[in-house]
């Protein structure tokens, strides 16, 4: 009877010690975790970049030209050997010359002294033209306005008050001398340089003038006929004829002044 129950005990006893029992007993744990565990997330994989175009290749740089060929022809040689200098070397064109010649001597010998005198004695003759010529046109102005005064007092009801009269006679010589003499340095002025007719400043400068010259004989007339006709009835007309003659001259000087001027 006890046999029989103390031999199965022994038996199961036997069978856990051995370790074939004891491998499943200790992978069970492990197991038992495994089936636990949550599944790890995964990160997403980025996507492969694209592929990159290839670069355009660089242009082939054209072949160089091959530089030009000159024929080897030597220069002719001269038959007269070249002039040496006392060292032996042939000599060279000098090079010490001056570009900047003052004027006097660069036109020396360029014109002719008599033509040059000329042109220097005509611009002085007509510098003393101008001057003088300015001085006459003043005189001139001066001559009108007195004898317009004299000539209001005269014959315009002033009483016949005559004592303007010698101041407009003496500034009417000064006057006269002054267009005479400005009249000869035109006329007299060396023109060493011939010149084409042409209707410029200057040809109106000497028709103005021409009528101004006849305007100042005509002047001169009347006055003298206007004086020596004093007290009578063709007074007043040789007076009238010689006011309007020397508006009439005036003008013409002025119009000569400003056909120069301008």
């Amino acid at each position: 009877m006890m046999t029989r129950v103390i031999a199965p005990l022994l038996a199961v006893l036997l069978l856990a010690a051995s370790p074939a029992s004891a491998a499943p007993a200790s992978d069970a744990p492990v197991l038992v975790a495994a089936t636990k565990r949550k599944p790890s997330k995964r990160k997403p994989v980025p996507p492969a970049p694209p592929p990159q175009e290839a670069a355009p290749a660089a242009p082939t740089p054209a072949p160089a030209a091959p530089p030009p060929v000159t024929p080897d022809v030597a220069p002719p040689v001269s038959a007269t050997p070249e002039p040496q200098d006392a060292a032996g070397s042939p000599s060279e064109p000098g090079l010490d010359f001056d570009l900047l010649t003052p004027e006097a001597e660069a036109t020396a010998g360029l014109l002719d002294p008599e033509l040059e005198g000329q042109l220097k004695t005509r611009r002085t003759m007509l510098k003393l033209h101008q001057g003088l010529g300015l001085g006459m046109a003043g005189g001139l102005t001066a001559a009108t306005v007195l004898g317009q005064i004299q000539f209001n007092r005269s014959f315009r009801g002033g009483g016949d008050d005559r004592s303007l009269l010698a101041w407009h006679r003496g500034v009417v010589i000064g006057t006269s001398l002054l267009f005479a003499t400005v009249g000869t340095l035109g006329l007299l002025a060396p023109d060493p340089v011939e010149r084409d007719f042409q209707w410029d400043s200057v040809t109106f400068h000497k028709i103005f003038m021409s009528l101004a010259t006849a305007g100042m004989v005509a002047q001169a007339v009347l006055g003298i006929l206007a004086t020596q006709s004093y007290g009578e009835l063709s007074e007043p007309k040789y007076a009238t004829a010689h006011q309007v003659v020397g508006y009439a001259t005036l003008g013409c000087v002025a119009a000569g002044i400003v056909t120069l001027t301008f």
